[in-house]
């Protein structure tokens, strides 16, 4: 099965999904859970934005916390393997390059849900991921 499960994760609840199921595969398959927050270095939103406002974090303390977070909703029994990296670039670039370089299994990675029109002018991290990756990767929806 899946020895190095790498999860995007990102601090949204698409993003959280993706750990859910990246925890499920890893609790059957007993491998290694690998997550992976990158830091695309563009304005945070939504709740990283109120996060990073209300307790003056830095970027680096909010990209911990997300990892974190990702963490103990993974829910893995506490002698689990889990590795936690941060990442600064593209998402989608960082992402692929991460997976060559712990040699992944599998990629699981969360979906927007932009709609075709939108997601063709804006580009999107998981069609760019499911089109270059080397391995299998696992879109989850919303």
């Amino acid at each position: 099965m899946f020895e190095k499960i790498l999860v995007a994760v990102d601090g949204s609840g698409h993003g959280a999904n993706a750990v859910r199921c990246a925890a499920d595969m890893a609790r059957m398959s007993g491998g290694t859970l690998h997550l992976l927050a990158v830091d695309g270095c563009r304005p945070f939103k939504g709740p990283l934005a109120e996060l990073a406002q209300l307790e003056d974090l830095s970027r680096s303390e909010i990209f911990e916390r997300v990892l974190e977070s990702a963490r103990a909703m993974a829910a893995l029994p506490a002698d689990a393997k889990i590795e936690q990296t941060v990442r600064t670039g593209d998402p989608a670039d960082e992402i692929l390059a991460e997976a060559n370089k712990i040699k992944a299994d599998v990629i699981v990675v969360g979906r927007r849900g932009l709609g075709a029109y939108s997601e063709l002018l804006l580009g999107s991290i998981s069609r760019k991921i499911v089109h270059l990756a080397q391995v299998p990767v696992m879109v989850v929806q919303a």
